[in-house]
């Protein structure tokens, strides 16, 4: 009998955070909802709870033990330079997480779900305004935080 895998997608953003788990076809199994996410606000310890409690929701109605998810991918909010990369991690290590696992700027995220080829602009105006770009080669990216461009 083949292994099922699970993957798990989080966006956590300014107000609210989704979780979900989805099987290898893609069909979402189970989904989970939190408060905000973003660090700056909720500082690293509200983080990690927000991401403890979706998360925990999200394998909860799929069914599955957090072992059975084969990769994680993150988008979250306030994770703007990759000198914070480290210090996220560590936010996210408690949930016991085992899998390989991508983190990025919420803002990018609309690259992913709202573009076929991986390249565009997306912008976010939620609680906070961000927006991020990608270019045809996928290495070019800007971004704007709070108004200045980086």
């Amino acid at each position: 009998m083949k292994k099922h895998e699970y993957f798990l997608g989080v966006d956590a953003g300014g107000t609210k955070t989704h979780a979900l788990v989805s099987d290898a076809t893609g069909q979402v199994i189970g989904f989970g909802t939190g408060g905000a996410g973003n660090w700056e606000a909720v500082g690293l310890d509200g983080l990690t709870a927000t991401l403890h409690e979706a998360v925990g929701q999200a394998i909860k109605s799929a069914g599955v033990g957090l072992n059975e998810i084969a990769g994680a991918g993150m988008g979250l909010a306030g994770y703007d330079w990759p000198s914070q990369r480290e210090m996220i991690l560590g936010a996210i290590q408690p949930l016991g997480m085992n899998c390989p696992l991508e983190i990025i700027n919420d803002a990018t995220l609309g690259i992913f779900a709202g573009t076929t080829q991986g390249w565009g602009v997306s912008v976010v105006s939620g609680t906070g305004c961000n927006c991020r770009g990608w270019g045809k080669d996928r290495h070019s990216e800007g971004r704007m935080v709070g108004g200045a461009t980086h």
